[in-house]
């Protein structure tokens, strides 16, 4: 827990480093007083320990795990996304490393650390709830048939228009535009496809653990489960719906009692 503590703390600190640092920089060159450099070195320190200093004293898992609280902080730093694209637009002569030296650049990283946090406290709480709760079986699957064509589909029409974008880009000689955006888009979709399918599931009697992400049996708004698949759709607007492969998991006649059981109540 103390670890666990420490690392929320140091990536809040991390955050608020990044997210602000550069906005200094943007002002110490609108104002030219302040060396551009000096001022996101300066700020980002300041910010850091500030960020560092409210890890500790704020209910960060809490927060985290919140869709209004969290999503704010994962979108804050794609402003300075919208400021490089602009950026190349009014310099389309400008290189890939001159662009990627750029303190905005630095701003636009801060999502690594946002996006740590809000992994970190979902799997944190869901820990807590699979130890306060009895295990009734888990195992290794995947997606179902369905989902699995679905993404892969999705994924390969994506790679595809992006990559005919970026040959229209260079043969209109926006090489720099081109490397941005590949860098951007290309590298996370071929990751987004190589990456695993494997999921790891827990049951219990207070609920089902997909990957991290634990849902409550009173929050499981339908379910359907087949001879090789299992759905789980939970209530709300935004959640996930678990589309499982049976094949490797548990009985679907005992999965059915189960569900039943528990997300009838």
């Amino acid at each position: 827990m103390r670890y666990t503590r420490s690392l929320y703390r140091s990536l809040v600190g991390t955050y608020l480093a990044l997210l602000v640092g550069p906005l200094a920089a943007v002002l110490a060159r609108v104002s030219g007083v302040v060396d551009l450099w000096v001022s996101l070195a300066v700020a980002g320190l300041a910010a850091g320990g500030v960020g560092y200093a409210l890890g500790g004293r704020l209910d960060v898992e809490r927060l985290v795990t919140s869709l209004l609280a969290a999503v704010p902080p994962v979108v804050l730093p794609l402003g300075y996304l919208v400021w490089l694209i602009a950026l190349l637009a009014h310099n389309p002569g400008i290189s890939p490393l001159a662009l990627l030296i750029r303190p905005a650049t630095l701003g636009v990283l801060a999502i690594a650390p946002a996006v740590a946090l809000v992994e970190l406290g979902t799997r944190s709480v869901t820990v807590s709830r699979i130890e306060a709760a009895t295990v009734l079986y888990s195992f290794q699957t995947r997606p179902d048939r369905r989902e699995r064509r679905f993404t892969y589909g999705a994924l390969a029409v994506g790679l595809g228009a992006v990559t005919g974008l970026l040959g229209v880009l260079v043969l209109l000689e926006q090489v720099p535009l081109a490397v941005v955006l590949a860098l951007l888009v290309v590298v996370p979709l071929a990751l987004g496809i190589l990456r695993s399918d494997d999921r790891s599931v827990v049951v219990t009697d207070a609920g089902l653990a997909v990957d991290g992400a634990f849902t409550g049996w009173e929050d499981v708004g339908s379910y359907t489960v087949t001879d090789d698949s299992l759905v789980v759709r939970p209530r709300g607007w935004f959640t996930d719906v678990y589309r499982l492969d049976l094949a490797p998991g548990p009985d679907p006649e005992q999965l059915q009692s189960t569900l039943e059981t528990h997300a009838g109540r």
